[in-house]
């Protein structure tokens, strides 16, 4: 780990644990223009020493801001992003990437400096208007970026400070008004209950509305908040938010809050590259395109006595999933199943009893062939408000080996993707099928 000196503006190499110990602070904002990079920051050094502001830009003097304010506060060191990584190293950003949501976290004080924002001394700290741009009354462009949200959640102890470094208050005084502002339960926000309770689609509609200049780091931004880690391929664009759910479904086995997601229209396929792959309105797979497709899912839970785990695979032809179901159930047909039947068709003659079964086997494939809504062991409010298993709906491509009420194999595609159900019914393990998954690929 790599800090920077608040008195000297020196670099220092060392140990993160040691620099834990004595205490260190890091620095949260918003990147403007040509910040100062870890090659640019000793031509600076000279002008930090006089101490006078403001400095030549505003890169510099912010900077020197986020120093002054650790050092009053008796905290010799600081980690900025901008200047104390060697970006030149691949080796070193992938793991400053992997580490930094534990350097947040592990940080005596989180300074978080919103360049455009005026604080009000009108405003109490409860008052969401204390974060509003100057020029216009939304929230910091802050709120917005996506490596800003593992920024609020890991720090202990956050203060936010304006345009001009005046103190604005701290995260815990103002948990209400961030609540409103990010959509993250306020008790994440204090720190009365860990974030890492929410489910997966909840952290997912935190990230909903943010954004990052490089596509990949919408992906790479949360790895912290799941407990992961991802090996950086800049160049992999949308490839990236995929590694990263795939990863989620082996090692967060009992959260299928990864499938309860909703297209924000039925087009919003084509938007990510299936316009000529044959796939229809409102069809995908059971990983989302993007982490705008949970901006819904933000009241997701997952049950406290949550069933076994469900075994979700990744598969060259899609992901292997417990989607048979016992597709008769509720319908007018009946199959017959039993040795009743058998006896009864062996009565009224053998070719009468082989036409009917080959009418009945036709007629079981076509009711296996129909669309129907798989159950997810995650709930959400349903048309009266009460708490129901998510429903998202299938259309099985192919049925095999129908045997009674069920088929021992299906191929399904998602459908209906704009659009989640609930249910009351508990959740199956009839058995395992494959539903396609598409990757997102280029528009033109």
């Amino acid at each position: 780990m790599r800090l920077l000196d608040t008195t000297t503006f020196e670099l220092r190499n060392g140990d993160q644990h040691a620099f834990r110990q004595e205490g260190y602070a890091i620095l949260s904002h918003r990147w403007i223009g040509l910040e100062i990079t870890f090659d640019d920051l000793s031509n600076y050094q000279a002008e930090f020493l006089t101490g006078r502001r403001p400095l030549r830009s505003p890169q510099a003097d912010k900077i020197l801001g986020a120093c002054s304010t650790a050092r009053n506060q008796g905290i010799r060191w600081i980690w900025i992003d901008t200047c104390c990584i060697n970006k030149r190293s691949a080796t070193e950003e992938a793991e400053s990437i992997n580490s930094m949501f534990k350097w947040y976290r592990e940080a005596k004080l989180c300074i978080t400096y919103l360049a455009d924002v005026k604080r009000d001394p009108g405003l109490p700290v409860a008052d969401p208007r204390i974060f509003k741009r100057t020029h216009d009354d939304r929230p910091s462009e802050w709120f917005f970026r996506g490596w800003t949200l593992q920024e609020i959640l890991a720090p202990h102890d956050m203060q936010f400070y304006d345009m001009d470094w005046n103190y604005i208050g701290t995260k815990k005084a103002a948990a209400n008004p961030l609540a409103y502002i990010t959509g993250i339960d306020a008790r994440y926000l204090t720190g009365a209950e860990h974030f890492r309770e929410a489910c997966i689609a909840a952290k997912m509609s935190w990230m909903a509305q943010r954004t990052t200049t490089r596509e990949e780091d919408m992906a790479y931004s949360m790895v912290g908040i799941f407990g992961i880690t991802m090996t950086p391929q800049y160049g992999e664009g949308r490839g990236a938010f995929m590694r990263l759910q795939e990863q989620l479904l082996t090692t967060h086995v009992f959260d299928e809050s990864l499938f309860a997601w909703a297209m924000p229209h039925p087009s919003a396929g084509a938007e990510y590259g299936l316009q000529r792959s044959g796939w229809g309105p409102g069809e995908w797979g059971l990983l989302a395109a993007s982490a705008s497709w949970f901006l819904g899912s933000g009241d997701i839970t997952i049950p406290a006595s949550a069933p076994a785990a469900r075994s979700f695979v990744m598969t060259p032809k899609g992901i292997r999933a417990p989607i048979l179901t016992d597709f008769s159930a509720g319908g007018d047909v009946r199959l017959i199943k039993n040795v009743s039947a058998v006896l009864w068709l062996s009565i009224i003659g053998a070719p009468i009893a082989c036409i009917g079964f080959q009418y009945l086997k036709r007629l079981a494939r076509e009711r296996s062939l129909e669309d129907y809504g798989f159950r997810l062991n995650c709930r959400g409010p349903d048309g009266s408000g009460r708490l129901a298993n998510v429903v998202i709906y299938l259309r099985p491509k192919t049925a095999e080996k129908v045997v009674g009420n069920t088929a021992t194999y299906v191929e399904a595609t998602r459908i209906r993707c704009s659009e989640l159900g609930a249910s009351p019914k508990p959740i199956t393990n009839l058995g395992e099928g494959i539903v396609f998954q598409p990757r997102p690929g280029f528009t033109d």
